[in-house]
Parts: C-alpha cells; sequence; structure tokens
C-alpha cells in the first residue's frame, strides 16, 4: 500500500522509503525522501504513487544488470540497463562523446537531475544519466546468443519445431562466417571480411554447384542480426553485409498434378495404402481442401467441428505459429474430407509437431508407388492442384484467398465468403456433396 509510504510534517505530507536491500550496493542512498507539497491525502497518494513507481523502475533497471552474486555483468545487458535506467529517471542515453560536442548546459542540466534525486553517488545511475556505460563487445560467434535473447518475443507462439527451423540456420550462418574469416569482434568486422564471406560463397557456387539461395539466406541472416544489436546497443557500425547477395538465385516454380491424376490417384484407388492410416489421411486432407500440410497435421480434436450444420476445421496459431496472419481460417468439410475427418475426430497426433518427417514420409511413399512423375512433384504439389482448380473455375478472386489462407489482394472489406460459400466452391471442385 502507498500510505505506508506516507507520514505527514508540519501538516504536509512526505514520501519516505527504504531503499531495497537487494540493490543498495548500487543505490547508496539510505532511504528516499521526498516531499509532496501538499496537505491532501489524496492528492499526495497521487505523487506518492508516481514517485514509488519510479523508484521501482530504477530499481529494476538495477536488478536486471546485477546477475549473480560475483558474475561479471553480460555487455549488452549492461549496456540496455543503462539505457533503461536513463530513460527512468527522466531523460534519453547519450554517450558521453555525444554529450561533450553538444551544449554544456545539458550536462548540467543532467548533473543537476543526479543530485535532485540523490543520485551522485551511484555509479549506475551516473552512468546512464551521463552517457558513461560502456558499449558491448562480443565475438561473432556470440552473435547468435545475443540476437536471440535480444528477441525472444520472436519466438512466442512457435512449436518446438518451428523454433528448430528458426535457429537452425542463423548458427549454421554465424558458424560458416567464423569458418571463413575467424572469430572476430563485431566492431572489427571490415566490409572486407563481408566481401571475403560472399567470395567464399560465390566459389562455392560455381566450383560445387551450391545454391545460390544458400549463400543469400547466410549474408541475409548475417545482416539482420548485426543491425539488430548494432540498433539495440547504439554502436553505430557500418553493416559489413548491407547490399551483399549472390545473383542467379533460383525461385522453383511450384508443379501441380492435373486434376484427372488427383481424381484417380489420391482421391480414389489404394495407390495410398503403402502409407500409414495418418499420413494417407493428411494426404487426401490436402488434395481435397488445398490445405497446407502442416496445417492438417496441426488439427487438434478441438479445433475440429464435425456437429456444426456445416462440418468445418478451424485452422489457428495453437501451440504454433502459422505462416501469416490471414492463414488464420475456418475450412468447410465435405465428400471425403468429411469422411476423413470422421475417422480422425482427435487429429494427427504423429505428425502434429514432425511437419519435416510428414513430407519425408509421403514424399518417399509417392515415389514408390510411381506417383512422382518427377522429383518436382510432392505432397505440396496437392495444394498447387487445389489452387489450379479454383481458378479453371473461375472462383472470385476473394474466394480464392479465403480458401487458400492468402492476403487480400484488394481493399479488405467486411468478414469474406461464409463458411457456406466457401463449402460450395470446395464441392464444386471436386464435385462433392454438400
Amino acid at each position: 500500500m502507498i500510505s505506508e509510504y506516507l507520514f505527514q510534517r508540519n501538516g504536509v505530507w512526505h514520501f519516505r522509503r527504504r531503499v531495497p536491500a537487494d540493490v543498495s550496493s548500487l543505490d547508496r542512498r539510505r532511504e528516499i525522501w521526498r516531499s509532496t507539497k501538499t496537505d491532501n491525502f489524496a492528492t499526495a497518494i497521487i505523487v506518492a504513487t508516481k514517485v514509488n513507481d519510479e523508484l521501482e523502475a530504477f530499481w529494476c533497471a538495477l536488478r536486471d544488470g546485477k546477475g549473480r552474486p560475483g558474475a561479471a555483468l553480460d555487455p549488452g545487458k549492461e549496456f540496455e540497463r543503462s539505457v533503461r535506467m536513463a530513460r527512468t529517471l527522466g531523460v534519453s542515453y547519450r554517450a558521453v562523446n555525444e554529450l561533450a560536442e553538444g551544449d554544456l548546459s545539458e550536462i548540467v542540466r543532467r548533473v543537476a537531475l543526479l543530485e535532485e534525486k540523490n543520485l551522485t553517488d551511484s555509479p549506475p545511475a551516473a552512468a546512464a544519466v551521463l552517457g558513461a556505460a560502456k558499449k558491448p563487445s562480443i565475438l561473432i560467434s556470440q552473435l547468435f546468443e545475443k540476437f536471440e535473447e535480444h528477441g525472444r518475443d520472436r519466438l512466442r507462439g512457435k512449436s518446438v519445431d518451428q523454433v528448430r527451423k528458426w535457429k537452425n540456420p542463423r548458427i549454421r550462418a554465424v558458424n560458416n562466417f567464423v569458418e571463413v574469416v575467424g572469430d572476430k569482434t563485431l566492431e572489427s568486422i571490415s566490409r572486407d571480411d563481408g566481401l571475403d564471406f560472399r567470395a567464399w560463397w560465390l566459389d562455392r557456387v560455381l566450383e560445387e554447384d551450391y545454391d545460390p539461395g544458400s549463400a543469400n539466406k547466410d549474408l541475409g541472416h548475417l545482416k539482420a542480426m548485426f543491425q539488430e544489436l548494432d540498433l539495440a546497443w547504439r554502436l553505430k557500425l557500418d553493416n559489413p553485409f548491407a547490399g551483399l547477395r549472390v545473383s542467379g538465385e533460383k525461385h522453383n516454380k511450384r508443379t501441380a498434378y492435373s486434376a484427372k491424376f488427383v481424381r484417380e490417384n489420391f482421391l480414389a484407388g489404394d495407390r495410398l495404402s503403402n502409407l500409414n492410416a495418418e499420413a494417407r489421411a493428411i494426404t487426401v486432407m490436402v488434395a481435397m481442401t488445398g490445405m497446407r500440410p502442416s496445417e492438417v497435421a496441426a488439427l487438434s480434436e478441438n479445433r475440429v467441428f464435425l456437429q456444426a450444420n456445416i462440418p468445418y476445421v478451424s485452422i489457428k496459431p495453437e501451440a504454433r505459429q502459422l505462416k501469416t496472419r490471414h492463414s488464420e481460417r475456418d475450412m468447410p468439410l465435405v465428400g471425403l474430407a468429411l469422411e476423413t475427418m470422421r475417422e480422425f475426430k482427435a487429429g494427427f497426433p504423429r505428425y502434429r509437431d514432425a511437419p519435416d518427417t510428414l513430407s519425408a514420409t509421403v514424399n518417399k511413399a509417392l515415389s514408390e508407388s510411381g506417383l512422382r512423375p518427377t522429383p518436382e512433384y510432392t505432397l505440396y504439389s496437392l495444394r498447387h492442384t487445389f489452387k489450379d482448380r479454383l481458378i479453371a473455375l473461375e472462383a472470385p478472386q476473394r474466394v480464392q484467398d479465403a480458401l487458400m489462407g492468402h492476403a487480400v489482394r484488394e481493399v479488405e472489406y467486411g468478414s469474406g465468403p461464409s463458411l457456406e460459400q466457401r463449402a460450395t466452391w470446395i464441392a464444386r471442385v471436386w464435385g462433392a456433396a454438400v
């Protein structure tokens, strides 16, 4: 309760609070004593609450950088603590050299602020307000670790498999760079180092037939991670990877089966008999609805609505992130898709968090069954066949986008096609009854 920090003296309410023991080594004031400059208790509560919030934010910033007893402060966290602490004290963080080059009155104002808050004996506060915090210096081998720490929000909502896919290419890019250039500090990495790394990749592309896309992913990941930490730590370094690419990257067009081939081999007959039951059912669902294989695999029992007037499944970010926000949608179940989900009401636990295993399993089985005329044909080709069918039937673009989970290409008015409208178009794709 804020009231416990208030007491009256000569009719005026004052705020008084002891510095918590766990930050007393960093905040050397024994206690904080401020006049609220009012004899009205309600007004004093408002003033005291503001003072207390500022103190809590300040102490929180101290704790963030404190670390384990006896442990050295992480350089990145120590600097970020100073930036946050400056904000809590009412100023923006500016490096000491910037302050020295600016107007002397700004330095005087900041010193006065420390005196006003009785913080002249607090090294963390002085470093934050006067811009004396030491800027971080890390090795490039630590780049991903610090990048991941700084952007933990990126992993929120991702499944275990999605986290793995997010981490691995970035770790690989760092490891490749260290192998080629060496383990340097961020500030010592030059443009020539970036060019040397690009040249190494160019040799691999020309002499070892590597895909230029792999080179550009490495360069892109390094550029993004370097930029993020440079901005966060205000290093003001030139990005050595900016604008570097390897030309000739191939953007392979997804191959689609013909509608006739899908009807005869995927929606009828026993050509999928060499697949396990879950993989076979998911394959049928992809063919019938055009859903992404990972979307079907991730379905759980609480996302399957068989008793609705129009049975449907709901694609939502449940324990995993969707590809885009437009991917979140309801997909009606008609014909063979409805029969399939009646059999698999609880979804497909075997592949729920293993979409890569699903693709490998299905593609191998399709090869063994002669259902891949060329290696370009994969499980995902069934989704493109579904899209081709919508185009051939001249489905409105808004209907196509709603069914495929694509971004609307025009101004997005209203809630889009109804479940009934979607069901009608899915039925038309394969001639199923609604």
